[in-house]
């Protein structure tokens, strides 16, 4: 017995090596002949659903977890695996109860919580979804964090405390608590002066000045949905409509209704949820599930999918982040987006902008080849590059302007065009992105 034991624990450790190295087939295997050894055990079984489901097999999938849960209801991972296998399937209610059971036996399933936010959205309920990105940001940032984002709450760069005092005083000029926003832009300008632009970690006496509240949300500012409608709709939707279907990439104006806009703005201004500031150099940024999340934003992104059903209706919002530039250059490098259509639009006035003609975006309208799997953006800019070159007749050149979006299947390659911007912190330009699909 004890001789079989040993060998079943190689047979599973060996499984694991070959599915950590991308061997599928052979750890499914391995993972048959430990069962055939010992049957049923629901570790085994659950790792072997695993090993099928990363084959594109859930509906076998499906079975071991069923399987894996029969011996062990409680077993956390399988209701989470099973719920990923589901929704792979397109079986979205059955989804969000196993998502949700995975919750309920673990509250701090951080992963659990995140997709349900994503599939209530997509479902039209924004009030749960809210409920589930708080939870999110409550286990990345709040008194009951996990260690799921120790490092930002622990590092920081010269910038990222520079665009945090700036805050603090901009609050200080409208909120009623001025003398303590003095104070903590005070403390952070000081730190600043001592870490590195390319960052560094904190020492303790360095997080006792900038206090135990660093990167976390200090001040939040409330954005309820706007009652009469976030998103104005379009009489020219259906040219529109037409000429993304015909070239992939679309702008228009007037995005948002004026009090859409301000409240956006204002939220976007007023709270700490700046935390993301390794990204993108030059950079600070905020997702969904860190801090961007509000009834306003969620109003926006299910609207969007109703004005413009023909682009966006079939698909779901996956995710969708805030970029903010921290000096007058600041752009992001070319890249495509992992998503069916992506929306980019800005809130910044156009004022800030100091070259009207520039600032914005350019999509380069040509797809790259069906068989170019870009997956390593580093090793594969040569090949951009060339490829922008011979595309170059072929792009969409939108110059910034607040309250501009542009939409564009996600596939297309796209980067800021030059932008030259003020520098005071209400000059900041930021766009929101949001990716469907």
């Amino acid at each position: 017995m004890a001789k079989q034991s040993a060998e079943f624990r190689a047979l599973f450790a060996d499984a694991m090596t070959h599915f950590q190295g991308g061997r599928l087939a052979q750890a499914e295997s391995l993972y048959r002949a430990a069962l055939a050894m010992v049957p049923r055990d629901p570790a085994v079984t659950h790792n072997l659903g695993v090993a099928i489901a990363a084959q594109a097999r859930h509906g076998d999938a499906i079975g071991c977890f069923d399987e894996a849960l029969r011996a062990d209801p409680g077993f956390v991972s399988a209701h989470y695996n099973r719920a990923v296998a589901l929704l792979a399937l397109g079986e979205c209610q059955q989804a969000i109860r196993a998502f949700g059971r995975a919750a309920r036996l673990e509250p701090e399933h951080y992963e659990a919580h995140r997709a349900l936010g994503f599939l209530w959205l997509s479902q039209g309920e924004r009030g749960r979804a809210l409920d589930h990105f708080a939870r999110t940001y409550e286990l990345r940032r709040g008194d009951d964090r996990t260690a799921i984002a120790l490092q930002s709450l622990t590092r920081a760069t010269r910038h990222k405390l520079e665009h945090d005092a700036a805050q603090f005083l901009y609050l200080s000029q409208r909120k009623r608590d001025r003398l303590r926003f003095e104070l903590l832009a005070r403390n952070y300008r000081a730190i600043a002066t001592l870490i590195p632009e390319t960052g560094a970690s904190l020492s303790d006496a360095q997080i006792d000045v900038l206090g135990a509240d660093y990167n976390t949300p200090i001040h939040l500012c409330a954005a309820p949905e706007v009652t009469a409608g976030a998103v104005n709709q379009r009489a020219d939707r259906a040219a529109l409509t037409a000429q993304f279907a015909e070239q992939g990439a679309i702008w228009v104006d007037e995005l948002l209704t004026p009090a859409a806009l301000d409240a956006l703005r204002r939220f976007l201004l007023e709270s700490t949820i700046w935390h993301d500031f390794s990204h993108i150099e030059g950079f600070v940024a905020s997702y969904l599930e860190d801090g961007l999340a509000c009834p306003l934003l969620l109003q926006i992104a299910d609207e969007l999918r109703r004005v413009f059903p023909e682009i966006l209706g079939q698909y779901r919002l996956s995710q969708a982040w805030a970029f903010k530039g921290l000096q007058a250059q600041s752009a992001v490098d070319v890249h495509a987006d992992d998503a069916a259509v992506s929306v980019n639009f800005w809130v910044t006035p156009t004022e800030a902008n100091l070259d009207p003609e520039h600032g914005g975006l350019v999509v380069c309208r040509a797809p790259p080849p069906g068989d170019w799997a870009i997956k390593d953006y580093d090793q594969d800019r040569e090949r951009i590059v060339t490829f922008l070159e011979q595309q170059a007749s072929d792009r969409l050149v939108v110059p910034y302007r607040q309250n501009r979006a542009v939409l564009f299947r996600s596939r297309l390659f796209h980067h800021s065009d030059r932008p030259e911007f003020a520098s005071n912190y209400e000059n900041h330009r930021i766009n929101l992105t949001l990716l469907y699909g």
